[in-house]
């Protein structure tokens, strides 16, 4: 499961700069290919961090994922040409504090929270046997 999809990512910048950044055959037309690795990278990217709180891949797609996808694709499709621009930068930074924050609870997804024995906190159980030795007995 995706959380956008190649026409998110046109619709966001345009044909014209989908094909600049995705269109490593020279055919005129952005491949295919090269725009699913990106997104598929960029939904990676969150859900490494979302997989601490949350079941991923979530479903429904709330928007600000979607939106958050579309600005990881385009970012590792810029970083595919060496290319990122300043603008691009600062989204993806902006993306890692949301993300930080996230996880850390300062911010909200509008997708269900996974019990708390699945979001880190072990549940431990220990099995001991009675002692043998103590203070009380000798050697």
């Amino acid at each position: 499961m995706v959380y956008c999809t190649q026409a998110e990512v046109e619709l966001r910048i345009g044909r014209e700069e989908l094909i600049a950044l995705a269109d490593l055959d020279e055919d005129g037309t952005a491949d295919a290919a090269t725009v699913a690795e990106a997104i598929q990278d960029a939904d990676g990217h969150l859900n490494s961090y979302l997989a601490v709180k949350f079941t991923v891949p979530i479903a429904p797609v709330p928007d600000v994922l979607v939106k958050r996808s579309t600005s990881l694709a385009i970012y590792f499709l810029q970083l595919r040409r060496n290319s990122v621009t300043e603008d691009v930068q600062k989204e993806f930074d902006w993306i890692q504090k949301w993300l930080a924050d996230l996880v850390a609870g300062k911010a909200t997804l509008d997708a269900a929270v996974l019990p708390a024995e699945a979001a880190g906190a072990a549940t431990v159980w220990y099995d001991v046997q009675p002692r043998v030795f103590g203070r009380d007995e000798p050697l």
